[in-house]
């Protein structure tokens, strides 16, 4: 069980971290596919965590897996909500 747990909690850390990317490559989400497993990624490995007797680190992990995804999904809500225009021409000042 504990494979399992690790196993699912990659798989939710590397879809936030596609996600993410997404997200920052689009300069926001697309409508049905950055959205969509952001929440299932958060709460996958959760069953596997509850059954098993689960390490503090795969425990952290998981943490900062469900953390990443909420993260994501209020920069690319946000990123949705802001202009195009706006957002293109945004400069950064030192």
């Amino acid at each position: 069980m504990t494979t399992l747990t690790w196993t699912l909690t990659a798989i939710g850390l590397v879809t936030v971290a596609v996600c993410a990317t997404w997200v920052h490559h689009q300069g926001g989400p697309v409508p049905g596919t950055t959205m969509a497993p952001l929440p299932v990624a958060g709460v996958l490995a959760l069953p596997a965590l509850l059954l098993d007797d689960a390490p503090a680190a795969a425990w952290g992990l998981w943490g900062t897996t469900t953390l990443a995804a909420a993260l994501t999904w209020a920069v690319a809500d946000t990123l949705r909500d802001v202009p195009a225009r706006a957002r293109h021409t945004a400069r950064r000042t030192p």
